[in-house]
């Protein structure tokens, strides 16, 4: 690998503890949670009735939620570092078994996971990081008709809302709201479910800046994400997905204006770096994963009008290694960046339906 001028890069969490990570975060206690992505790509216990042009698979039932429905092989893994020399040296699943789990936030004495076609709870009120019981329903109806495209990258938002992407082959019904690409939101208390904004490309990664806006990943080529703002509606592949759902709807927000675009087209599991440890070049920048470029690449944004634009900022992390595929994000307690290697060579559709 190659790291910037002035950055190092160190493993802090492998095979055989850790495989196929998807999403990272980090509780009160700094010990950092891991989404094991193992079942991917198709759901366990369901049967796929038919799969059209676009991979959009429909299966022959919806599964129950767990613990009654079909186990998966996936897992949230606790990776706790008890001596302190910064490296991760005892491994516990919270919690395994999951299907296709593609998004976990921790709090509320306990952990909200997404498993399509759920929003879930996992109580752990003791916090001895053994669930209470079965987890609680929160929210029902988000598809499965593709895992590269399912609800993911649950974040909380500054106004107490948790907060969610949904990419752009599923499709989305939610206490009668309908939708397929877009940001969606939950709140803990009162337990209501909104459409934040429609549209976008297949949106893998969310995140706030300091005035909390939303700045969301995309797969579109040339660009690097869009500054998402409530009740708006987005670009998206309208020949592929369909117009907007709000047939009074008279036009759209496309991406953020970038130049010097690099890389491959999907731009994924970015942050707003506000971590306080780098270089002060990079307060405020944007750092994601270019997924088929094998890189993480900053970007810088600067504020245009009532939104932003953007440009190329350098490479922060590159590697001639095909299989790496950073797909998550995260800034830990002590400043670094927290990089999700999929570490998978097929991270594109090579056939018309996938032959894993």
């Amino acid at each position: 690998m190659k790291v910037a001028d002035g950055f190092e890069v160190k493993l802090v969490a492998s095979e055989p503890q850790i495989r196929q990570p998807l999403s990272i975060s980090f509780d009160e206690r700094g010990r950092m949670w891991v989404i094991q992505y193992l079942q991917y790509p198709v759901p366990a216990g369901l049967k796929a009735v038919s799969v059209d042009q676009y991979l959009r698979t429909k299966y022959d039932r919806v599964p129950e939620p767990p613990p009654r429905g079909p186990k998966g092989e996936d897992r949230i893994t606790i990776c706790e570092d008890t001596d302190g020399d910064g490296v991760p040296d005892k491994f516990k699943d919270f919690v395994s078994g999951l299907n296709l789990a593609s998004g976990m936030a921790i709090g509320y004495g306990g952990v909200f996971i997404v498993q399509p076609p759920y929003l879930l709870f996992y109580p752990d009120r003791n916090h001895d990081d053994v669930p209470d019981g079965d987890p609680e329903v929160l929210l029902s109806g988000f598809g499965l008709e593709d895992a590269h495209a399912v609800a993911n990258s649950l974040t909380w938002g500054p106004d107490g809302w948790l907060y969610g992407a949904q990419g752009s082959t599923v499709t989305a019904h939610i206490r009668g709201t309908e939708f397929q690409q877009g940001i969606w939101r939950y709140h803990p208390i009162t337990h209501e479910f909104e459409l934040f904004a429609e549209g976008g490309g297949n949106t893998w990664g969310l995140d706030f800046d300091e005035h909390g806006n939303v700045i969301a990943g995309t797969n579109f080529g040339e660009q690097i994400g869009l500054h998402q703002v409530q009740g708006g509606y987005y670009i998206k592949g309208f020949s592929k997905h369909g117009p907007l759902h709000n047939p009074y709807t008279f036009g759209y927000f496309d991406h953020i204006p970038y130049t010097g675009f690099k890389g491959g087209h999907v731009t994924c599991g970015g942050i707003i770096y506000q971590g306080g440890a780098f270089p002060e070049q990079f307060n405020g920048a944007y750092i994601a994963g270019n997924l088929l470029a094998n890189a993480i690449y900053w970007h810088v944004l600067e504020r245009n009008g009532s939104s932003f634009k953007g440009h190329f900022g350098g490479e922060l992390l590159t590697t001639d290694d095909i299989w790496f595929r950073p797909v998550d994000c995260t800034i830990g307690p002590d400043g670094a960046v927290y990089i999700a290697d999929w570490y998978d060579k097929r991270a594109t559709h090579v056939d018309s339906i996938d032959t894993w």
